[in-house]
């Protein structure tokens, strides 16, 4: 399992052995990954949203990349109606630690919805986690059965009933659009081409190659983290263990005038490189250059 899980997330993400500064796709995959928490009471992992979004206050700073949806989010602080193009990366460590698919949409569509209510996007993330879940829970999965059983999923979804759980206000406007998007969807196939050759997790569970992992791709961030999601999956890392500290948090900028610093949220950094304008550290996921 772990394997097939690597093996996705090669095929998904540009790997970082720690030279370069990650890409805004992985580096929004590495939020998601460490804002998940197992349950206490039952089997799955939840988005911590309160870390999340001091994840993401962190992150403005150091992105390394530009989408309107994300600025959107920082700008004005609400939802956007504009489709979400980096939605893959956000939720397919969610999709991974879970086994229940209840749990699984649930997670993955309360992230989905910190940033966009769009129709589209809503529906995609339906998508892709069923695609991505039902290939990690078969050894035979292929294009009909991924079609069929999303159809189903997207069928018996409701948004009513997920945003009243979540309290989540979607505006009326995005319910009627979203139930036209859907009833649209339906009289098609689920797996369209469109669908295909846009989402490379898609991409590669319908017309991927396995790769075999060399010994410097051991020591890589993305190995490091298929285990990761891999024991959470299986339910053998304590919450305790993931809990954010309840202690004020300083200014991240208060860290940056050390040369080295234990940071809540990115563990141990040193600073490699400083100017006037940035200042770049290395933790465990890498490097990150951070606007000052």
């Amino acid at each position: 399992m772990q394997s097939k899980i690597y093996n996705l997330l090669i095929n998904c993400y540009e790997d970082n052995f720690g030279d370069k500064i990650p890409n805004i796709d992985l580096q929004l995959f590495l939020i998601s990954v460490k804002s998940l928490v197992p349950y206490e009471d039952k089997i799955g992992c939840f988005i911590e949203v309160e870390r999340y979004k001091k994840e993401l206050e962190i992150f403005k700073l150091y992105k390394n990349g530009e989408d309107e949806v994300i600025d959107n989010y920082f700008i004005n602080n609400k939802l956007s109606n504009k489709e979400d193009n980096l939605l893959e990366s956000k939720i397919i460590p969610i999709v991974i630690a879970n086994t229940i698919w209840d749990i699984l949409i649930n997670e993955a569509l309360k992230t989905a919805t910190i940033y966009s209510s769009n129709k589209n996007s809503l529906l995609n993330a339906i998508i892709l986690s069923s695609t991505i879940d039902v290939y990690l829970s078969n050894n035979n999965a292929d294009y009909e059965m991924i079609n069929e059983i999303t159809k189903e999923r997207i069928i018996d979804f409701s948004l009513k009933e997920f945003s009243e759980k979540n309290n989540i206000i979607i505006e009326k406007s995005d319910f009627i659009e979203f139930e036209k998007e859907r009833i649209k969807l339906l009289t098609n196939d689920i797996l369209s081409e469109e669908i295909i050759n846009r989402y490379k997790s898609i991409n590669y569970i319908l017309h991927g190659k396995s790769i075999e992992t060399t010994e410097n791709e051991k020591e890589s961030v993305l190995n490091s983290f298929s285990a990761y999601l891999y024991k959470l999956r299986k339910g053998i890392i304590s919450p305790d263990k993931l809990k954010l500290p309840q202690a004020n948090m300083p200014e991240f900028k208060e860290f940056l005038k050390y040369s080295s610093f234990t940071h809540p949220l990115l563990g141990k950094c040193m600073v490699v490189k400083r100017d006037d304008k940035q200042v770049i550290i290395r933790n465990k996921s890498g490097l990150i250059k951070v606007n000052i």
